[in-house]
């Protein structure tokens, strides 16, 4: 699955979201944007104690929270928390006594009996009640449209979600130990940070108390309750529990999806050279979660949309989740960013250590390949969206610092940071980084300065350059042969980014050679250079950057026989795809036989995929039998469907069978889905009967009816209208439901009906997920009509605030600036 699949399915860790382009649209801030940091504060947090009765029945939490504080300076008068719809019942200040507070503008101030001095240390008990919770706590249960839906409660913190659920100083440099003593029902399992320290049971009340302490201190939005009916799995690793969570029946789901966890502790201890740091970890599968996955602090929450049958293991895998948010058990939860301006230490960081586990466990090739899906990801919102610093002070709310900027192009800084050292200097800088700072609030500068203190490198230069800067080099290479001075010759012109300046990066040059590789560094840094390499004879390829170690985007001019001899000669997978790619615009029956021979030998089935859809791109007759025969043997599912992809270019019956027999019979759901997919690209008559047997069909998640439900615009009729609309409603899964919203998005300008819907969904629907998706949807289409339908979400503060951001950026697409 690649990034942009895991965003359209909802499976990314935390807010992570490409927001969609508007016509023009190129500016990160939005109007309202300000220079944001952490607020002035009185005193710091020790230890936070939360004693939660829930209500599964009414929905309610019955709340005690008992704070800590050690007051910074002499002559504080009152304490400050962050909190949003908490109904307050009592205050007590220290020793116990009722205390006198105001609560106004989501802060509640306590005020002290006297003065306090600095270093003393003074606890507060809010007791309070959390009904009817716009955020911060989820009660989830079945309903007439979902009766297996099952009962659960959990929280979310982050950004600044905790203070919708417990009164507390919610910024994440703001660290202190917790402790949370939950009630739930009796037969229920309560989950939280830390070490279980004992389960209560009242016979009486029928009901069951959990407790649990986390010993390392840590960020409030890293705190996490989350109850309901689980089975428990254990495994361990180097004598630490390593427990698996999951509703009962879907124990080996659980264990495919989550089983080399063990593994990545191990790789993630040696690579950090910090051994794991808790008592436990602990991953727990819950329905209808707001995001993939959420790294609370040795108690990770996922979406139960991860667990996957038998059937979809073999080619789909939750590792890429997993070890992202293992990662951060590291990167985010020991070392935590001080501001959320520098959340690329916590979001870059566990995006590259996800894709370093897969360089660890499936080998180069997967990796490499992984990070060219990241660099995509990256440069379609750099491109059509917007153009940002990874940190910026200036912004609206957190949750928009969380896009495509702050994941994927964060990683591949911290990979061009890597090939810039070499292995043995960025794992020292990163043990030194990790070593000094565990504990602690980190900010960019103690990145930079561990690098320094621990391998001489000033990199100052590098990081304004790739993370307080914008963008990314931009090269125009031209590369011929000089034969009257025997020579080889090479221009590199670089664009500037903007306003500013050109990017200054050693960058390797390769020349093949009869008597093997040439290779030359050489630092680019002005907007046009010459160089010039003597040899016998000319080369037979000539490769800028061979190793794809810097983030780019890059025209190169070469001849046409290096680009066939790459093809079939290049170590490197990205290599042999970027001449794939090259071949093919030479659309002649010599280049498909090329393309033709290094797919049958290809061993690597990312590079299969890319030559498959290449072989597809020529448009010749010769490549579709090809094509459809490959379809039919191709073993690898993940190549067979990039060959299902391919033959959605053409039109003629034999694809059409051949599509219509993989969509009917292949093993793979995925295989299946694309064969659907490409059916319904090639509009043929014959379309419709493929979409209405994948309809029909039942597979792991919806994959195979949601990619019919996603192509039925291919073939716009009323009965299509009608369709969507069946699988738009709620009730149905979250995957079709989603493809839905996609098809009503593309056809709602022909058909005026399918706006309503979306007006409706947008308004109103209770599955965050698909009301986001709508929301989206009507800025996409901009039609101003929708004006009073967002303007109501982005208004109503009885919707979470991640919904009204999206309601607010739909507006934005609709309306100038200068009217929102």
């Amino acid at each position: 699955m690649n990034a942009k699949e895991k965003i359209l399915f909802g499976f990314e860790c935390g807010r992570a979201a490409m927001r969609e382009s508007a016509a023009g649209e190129t500016k990160f801030a939005r109007p309202g944007s300000k220079p944001s940091y952490a607020p002035d504060q009185t005193a710091n947090t020790l230890h936070i104690k939360l004693e939660l009765n829930c209500d599964f029945r009414r929905k309610e939490i019955n709340g005690k929270c008992t704070t800590d504080f050690r007051v910074i300076h002499d002559g504080t008068r009152e304490i400050r928390f962050d909190a949003v719809g908490l109904g307050v019942r009592s205050v007590a200040g220290p020793g116990g006594k009722p205390a006198r507070y105001t609560y106004k503008n989501d802060v509640i101030a306590v005020k002290l009996p006297r003065p306090a001095r600095q270093g003393e240390t003074v606890t507060i008990a809010i007791r309070y009640r959390i009904s009817r919770a716009v955020a911060g706590t989820y009660f989830i249960g079945p309903d007439r449209k979902r009766p297996d839906k099952p009962v659960q409660l959990w929280t979310h913190g982050e950004t600044e979600e905790s203070r919708y659920w417990f009164p507390c100083y919610d910024a994440p440099h703001e660290k202190a130990t917790t402790e949370m003593i939950a009630t739930v029902p009796r037969g229920f399992f309560a989950l939280s940070n830390g070490a279980l320290l004992s389960v209560a049971e009242d016979r009486a009340r029928k009901t069951r108390t959990f407790h649990w302490r986390q010993a390392i201190p840590h960020s409030p939005y890293l705190v996490t309750l989350v109850a309901g009916r689980f089975s428990e799995i254990k495994d361990e690793w180097d004598g630490i529990p390593v427990l698996y969570y999951c509703a009962p029946g879907r124990e080996a789901d659980a264990r495919r999806a989550f089983g080399k966890t063990p593994k990545m502790m191990k790789f993630f201890s040696e690579a950090t050279g910090l051994r794991y740091p808790y008592e436990k970890y602990a991953q727990i599968a819950v329905s209808d979660f707001v995001m993939g996955g959420m790294e609370h602090t040795t108690a990770t929450t996922q979406t139960d949309r991860v667990l996957m049958d038998a059937r979809a293991h073999p080619e789909f895998t939750a590792d890429w989740l997993v070890s992202h948010e293992l990662a951060h058990q590291w990167f985010g939860d020991l070392l935590t960013c001080r501001e959320w301006s520098h959340a690329w230490l916590n979001e870059s960081f566990a995006t590259y250590f996800e894709a370093l586990f897969t360089e660890h466990d499936l080998g180069r090739d997967e990796f490499l390949y992984e990070m060219r899906d990241k660099l995509h990801i990256y440069l379609e919102e750099e491109k059509e969206v917007y153009r940002r610093p990874i940190v910026t002070h200036v912004y609206r709310r957190p949750d928009d610092l969380f896009d495509r900027h702050l994941y994927e192009k964060g990683s591949l800084v911290l990979h061009a940071l890597r090939h810039r050292l070499g292995d043995v200097l960025f794992w020292k800088a990163i043990r030194r980084y990790v070593e000094k700072h565990q504990g602690q609030a980190v900010e960019t500068g103690d990145l930079i300065n561990a690098i320094q203190e621990s391998t001489g490198k000033n990199l100052r230069k590098f990081f304004d350059q790739w993370v307080y800067g914008p963008g990314h080099p931009d090269y125009n290479v031209h590369y011929w042969w000089d034969d009257s001075r025997k020579s080889a010759r090479v221009r590199v012109i670089q664009k500037p980014v903007g306003n500013h300046s050109i990017f200054s990066m050693p960058v390797v040059l390769e020349f093949i050679t009869d008597r093997g590789p040439r290779r030359y560094t050489e630092t680019i840094e002005r907007k046009e250079h010459e160089f010039r390499y003597p040899f016998a004879a000319e080369p037979r390829d000539f490769r800028f950057d061979p190793d794809h170690a810097v983030p780019k985007t890059i025209k190169l001019s070469k001849p046409h026989s290096m680009w066939t001899y790459q093809l079939g000669s290049d170590p490197n997978p990205l290599g042999r795809i970027d001449a794939a790619d090259q071949v093919a615009q030479v659309p002649t029956e010599e280049n498909f036989r090329a393309l033709a021979r290094a797919f049958l030998k290809e061993k690597f089935w990312g590079a299969a995929v890319e030559m498959a859809l290449a072989i597809g791109k020529t448009d010749l007759e010769p490549a579709r039998d090809f094509l459809v025969r490959a379809l039919r043997s191709t073993r690898h599912p993940k190549a067979r469907r990039g060959v299902a992809e391919a033959l959605s270019r053409f039109r003629d019956p034999a694809t059409l069978a051949a599509l219509a027999g993989a969509a009917r019979k292949d093993r793979s759901y995925f295989v299946a889905a694309e064969a659907v997919r490409s059916a319904a690209k090639t509009r043929s008559a014959k379309s419709p009967s493929i979409l209405k047997y994948a309809l029909e069909r039942d597979s792991w998640n919806d994959t195979i009816r949601a990619a019919a439900v996603s192509s039925l615009h291919h073939v716009p009729a009323p009965e299509t209208v009608r369709i969507l609309k069946k699988y738009a409603a709620y009730g149905r899964s979250l995957s079709a439901r989603s493809a839905a919203v996609s098809g009503m998005t593309r056809l709602a300008k022909s058909y005026p009906g399918l706006f309503r819907d979306l007006i409706a969904l947008a308004g109103s629907d209770p599955q965050g997920r698909v009301r986001h998706a709508a929301i989206s949807a009507l800025g996409k289409l901009g039609d101003p009509r929708a004006i009073p339908a967002l303007e109501k979400v982005s208004k109503d503060k009885r919707v979470p605030l991640r919904t009204r951001s999206l309601a607010e950026d739909s507006l934005l697409k609709i309306r100038p600036e200068s009217d929102s």
